[in-house]
């Protein structure tokens, strides 16, 4: 098979979870330095294999783990005109020490799908065209929900301001429209944020997958029952993004300190009144001992689970907040790609 390797960022959400689905609201993401791999070749037919569980697509109702990138593999070929052939093969699905963290596999075969699909029919899409393709891909199989953050680090790695300006109001119109009106749409709005050097990031694994569609659905019938409560509970969440981006282009630790810690209060305070579990017992201690040591901590995402984001500055404070979450969490370390 010929052909080549390709690779697509993990993404850790940095702050504005939740608030980022209103549209225009900003989330903070990094695309990191753990990445999803995949190859592919040209051959007759359309193949998707995921190397970790053997799972094979080849057409009709795609497996689980494959179904994202069955769907940005149809927009992508669309989008090129293409009956060209492609196998792509998925050589790991984002775990870390066989663990699954939450780090954006289903963005991230989104992707590789679009990427590779491009490459199979000759073509080179741009960045932009990339991030749309995927970013709808990804939205539709979703069922119309999701910010596309996700997609955004996935495709351009590094830390990333992203507000969502989805067009669609549902994947059946999207569906509809010309592929290479999709790849035109520009869904998201999205800006670099410049990170100190000093600036080191942890995850701390709390041993429980998250349940994010579950948690988003219960904070959304929250927005729509008290729209005026959710608008509070954005805005405090959103105050917190904007003033962690503004610390991080200043090169202002304890500012950045200050605004993650405001952040993980932000959002337990919208999982009480939405009565969704978003910060556990288990990201409360996590955080709570990155505090005790200088850093700080939040949930990464939906929260309920997976992975609370643990910020530091420097290689001594990074030793001793690892030093302090070890003892009752894996800890892995992260960096922007």
């Amino acid at each position: 098979m010929s052909g080549q390797q390709l690779a697509a960022c993990g993404k850790v959400f940095l702050a504005g979870e939740y608030a980022v689905l209103d549209a225009g609201r900003p989330a903070l993401v990094a695309g990191i330095d753990r990445r999803m791999h995949a190859r592919w070749g040209s051959v007759p037919g359309v193949h998707l294999v995921h190397a970790p569980t053997g799972l094979v697509w080849d057409g009709g109702a795609p497996p689980p783990e494959l179904r994202f990138a069955a769907r940005a593999v149809q927009l992508a070929r669309s989008f090129c005109g293409s009956s060209s052939g492609l196998r792509l093969v998925f050589e790991d699905d984002l775990a870390l020490e066989g663990r699954k963290l939450g780090l954006g596999g289903s963005a991230a075969a989104c992707v590789l799908a679009v990427r590779a699909a491009c490459a199979a029919a000759g073509r080179v899409p741009s960045d932009d065209e990339v991030v749309s393709l995927a970013c709808a891909a990804h939205w539709a199989e979703q069922g119309g929900s999701g910010s596309g953050a996700d997609v955004a680090a996935a495709a351009l790695g590094g830390v990333l301001e992203v507000r969502s300006t989805i067009p669609w109001c549902t994947p059946e119109e999207m569906m509809a429209l010309p592929a290479r009106d999709i790849a035109a749409a520009r869904p998201l709005q999205i800006r670099r944020v410049r990170v100190p050097p000093e600036l080191r990031l942890l995850l701390a694994w709390t041993g429980e997958p998250a349940d994010t569609r579950a948690l988003v659905r219960e904070v959304r019938q929250f927005s729509r029952g008290l729209p005026h409560r959710w608008a509070v509970r954005a805005g405090a969440i959103t105050a917190t993004a904007e003033a962690l981006r503004d610390a991080l282009d200043a090169a202002d630790a304890p500012a950045a300190l200050d605004a993650v810690r405001d952040g993980a209060v932000a959002m337990a305070a919208l999982g009480e009144e939405a009565g969704a579990g978003i910060v556990t017992a288990e990201l409360a201690l996590a955080c709570a001992l990155a505090a005790s040591v200088g850093a700080a901590g939040k949930p990464s995402g939906a929260g309920g689970g997976d992975c609370a984001v643990i910020f530091a500055f420097g290689d001594e404070a990074s030793d001793r907040v690892e030093a302090a979450l070890r003892p009752r969490f894996p800890v892995f370390r992260i960096a922007p790609a």
